[in-house]
């Protein structure tokens, strides 16, 4: 199953005089990238916390967002030392240019550190803490991976259809493609009409320059290449959840032979513009499934 990068979820969990807020939100990225956002007094946590995301998430940037009400944390603190620190600075300023402004205090208090609403927590206070943060965080993550296996199903069936649709166009190309040795041959004997008028050309040397002209526009390696990508790519949808690097690499080389239809097929004008046209639509599929594989884990 294919699961999506994105999501978001929020758990709320409540223990006695604990409250417990989690939020977990997930974005795109090329790697697993974790940040936390909780009260200093839990930060003790945050090694088993980043565990606990690891189990549930693979790839992608992580927020986690955990708020902590407990009884008696209601009332403000004011850490005194840190806010007479910064009003000597102030004045110490003041001095130097001059000044009669007196410090703002409410300014002064909205820096971080200077006010609080935490209470310091005993070792069993932080021990019920962890018990409950661990079930809300794990809650909030399975919630995630529920939105995200849902995003990713649709995320399946639209690249599974392109993937069809990659396909439609490589047999329609394949079709084409067997008809090179003719006009191959016609244009060789046209050309050197025109260049010799009358005069007689062995068959066996005009059979070599046909060969020559067949094989630098010949695309049926390049096709078969490209149907075995289209089934490495449908076995991986089918197989594995964590496909999205696997996916890209082989998106890349899908375009790479796409590529090369263009180029080999530019030289047989009877079909080179329908064969060119086909690849470009080829190359605008994949883009399209590409952005697509950008938001797979």
């Amino acid at each position: 199953m294919v699961r999506s990068m994105t999501g978001y979820s929020k758990v709320r969990l409540e223990d006695g005089g604990l409250s417990l807020n989690v939020a977990v939100k997930a974005v795109n990225h090329r790697f697993l990238d974790l940040q936390f956002r909780m009260p200093m007094a839990l930060s003790p946590m945050e090694p088993s916390l980043r565990g606990i995301v690891k189990s549930h998430i693979v790839r992608g940037h992580v927020e986690v967002s955990v708020n902590l009400d407990a009884a008696g944390a209601e009332e403000l603190k004011v850490n005194r030392e840190v806010l007479k620190a910064y009003i000597k600075i102030c004045r110490d300023v003041q001095d130097e240019l001059g000044s009669t402004a007196e410090p703002d205090v409410v300014q002064l208090l909205r820096i971080p550190g200077v006010l609080s609403n935490e209470n310091e927590l005993s070792d069993k206070e932080l021990a019920a803490v962890r018990k409950v943060l661990e079930a809300a965080l794990t809650g909030a993550l399975e919630t995630l991976n529920t939105m995200r296996d849902r995003e990713g199903s649709a995320l399946e069936k639209d690249i599974l259809d392109r993937l069809d649709r990659l396909e439609s166009l490589r047999k329609s190309i394949g079709k084409l493609a067997r008809r090179i040795p003719q006009y191959a041959q016609q244009r060789l004997e046209n050309r050197l009409r025109e260049l010799l008028g009358a005069v007689h050309v062995d068959a066996a040397r005009l059979a070599q320059e046909v060969a020559y002209l067949v094989s630098r526009s010949d695309i049926a390696e390049e096709l078969t290449r490209f149907q075995s990508h289209l089934v490495q790519a449908r076995q991986l949808l089918a197989e594995s959840p964590e496909v999205g690097k696997k996916l890209d690499f082989l998106l890349q080389e899908l375009n790479r032979e796409a590529n090369t239809l263009l180029s080999k097929t530019s030289d047989v004008p009877q079909i080179g513009g329908e064969v060119g046209r086909q690849a470009i639509e080829m190359k605008s599929e994949i883009e399209k499934i590409r952005e697509q594989v950008q938001n797979i884990e």
